[in-house]
């Protein structure tokens, strides 16, 4: 039997390929519900609030293959964004979707002909090779060297691509690993971001659906693996916090990184990205459209905002609006009246908005900055032994799910 440790993403998917394959499984997960960090709260008035502001993209390939997307009922944000600073709004539209708007691409104020030029180099350069190629080992160099690169230092940098990017790495330096930029701007380029009409949490529920229910235990937290002589080379199953033990042919822990190093006695080498998402309601629109805005600067408090009811509807009861604001790094404190005065300064009618409620993640990216590999768990420690997620590959959706794909394919070959 094989002991699958951690209901998250990458947990899910290698229980379904294992599951497929005739495998016998079980799956233990300390929460009461499966997800891990992808997760919905649903309010008792009937707003729904993700676990962090999290999108999916219909170009990631494992996704794509392992979801039903139609049943999620995906909503679909404009792929491009909005720009705000002190000069004013000005809207970034992806041409590769939304083909019209390359009329209007010329008269962007925001950054030059040649900072444009060298955007649309430095994304088409991405298009054109393997997602293989581009993660297959990394770059050495950071996303910020990378755009320096190119040329694109300037307003582009500062009115686009931190604020856009630093949301998506959790990373305002942007001190990330090229090699994740280069992919990541592959996604976006050729993909679409959406959000299930019910929310994010329902990606985990759709996996968990397709998998037998006597084989998923939430709420058994395990602390402890069961070895079977002194220098661990081989592990025989897990221990319980209730003290109930579970012999197993194979283990895979497909838990978050701390959780493993603990389980393992080892010291955890990486940091940690923090980040806080503050929801608001209100009753009228602030903008059209299903875009991201991105304040300009690199001291922004708001990384981005968005006005999620005008992509997904369903988020909000009916007459009511949900906005979420993100926050990287957030001090220690109430900031929802900062992020409430700073969204202020470029939509006044925000003033009329009422905060709902702050979710902080404390841990809630380890750091990709380049080597950030060798800092990585072994993948394999023992020899019936795995580990699965992003604690062993790059944090993303697509990725922790591949991930949990890659390491039933090895268990079930050991077989």
């Amino acid at each position: 039997m094989v002991i699958i440790v951690g209901a998250g993403l990458a947990g899910l998917a290698c229980a379904i390929r294992l599951q497929e394959a005739g495998v016998e499984w079980l799956l233990l997960e300390s929460d009461d519900h499966p997800g891990g960090r992808v997760a919905t709260e649903i309010t008792p008035e009937g707003y729904r609030l993700d676990r962090g502001f999290q999108v999916l993209l219909d170009s990631y390939p494992t996704a794509s293959s392992l979801l039903d997307l139609k049943a999620l009922q995906p909503r679909y944000f404009q792929s491009g964004a909005l720009m705000v600073g002190e000069e004013g709004w000005e809207r970034i539209l992806n041409p590769l979707h939304h083909p019209d708007w390359l009329l209007s691409a010329p008269l962007i104020r925001s950054f030059s002909l040649r900072e444009k030029i060298s955007l649309g180099l430095l994304a088409s350069l991405q298009c054109l090779r393997s997602d293989d190629s581009l993660l297959g080992q990394e770059s050495g160099i950071s996303a910020l060297q990378e755009i320096s690169r190119f040329g694109l230092e300037g307003d582009v940098l500062e009115k686009f691509l931190r604020p856009f990017f630093a949301g998506v790495f959790l990373d305002n330096d942007l001190g990330t690993d090229a090699s994740i930029l280069r992919y990541d701007l592959k996604k976006f380029a050729l993909g679409r971001a959406l959000l299930p009409a019910n929310g994010m949490g329902e990606i985990p529920r759709q996996l968990a659906s397709r998998l037998a229910s006597s084989r998923q235990r939430y709420g058994a937290r395990v602390q402890a693996l069961l070895r079977k002589d002194r220098a661990g080379d081989c592990v025989f199953g897990v221990e319980l916090a209730s003290g109930e033990k579970i012999e197993a042919d194979h283990v895979i822990l497909a838990t978050d990184e701390s959780t493993s190093c603990l389980l393992l006695s080892l010291k955890e080498q990486r940091a940690w990205s923090q980040v806080s998402t503050f929801y608001f309601t209100g009753n009228d629109p602030l903008y059209e459209g299903g875009l991201l805005v991105l304040p300009e600067g690199k001291n922004a408090l708001v990384r981005h905002f968005t006005d999620l009811t005008n992509t997904a509807p369903e988020y909000a009861p009916k007459g009511k609006r949900l906005l979420s604001a993100t926050v990287l790094n957030p001090p220690v404190g109430d900031l929802s009246g900062l992020v409430q005065k700073e969204i202020n300064r470029y939509l006044p009618d925000f003033r009329e908005w009422k905060f709902l409620q702050e979710i902080r993640i404390v841990r809630a990216l380890p750091s990709q900055i380049p080597g950030f590999h060798r800092f990585q768990p072994e993948r394999r420690p023992t020899p019936n032994l795995w580990l699965a997620g992003d604690q062993v590959a790059h944090a993303s959706i697509d990725s922790a799910l591949a991930s949990g794909l890659r390491t039933a394919d090895e268990v079930i070959s050991c077989r």
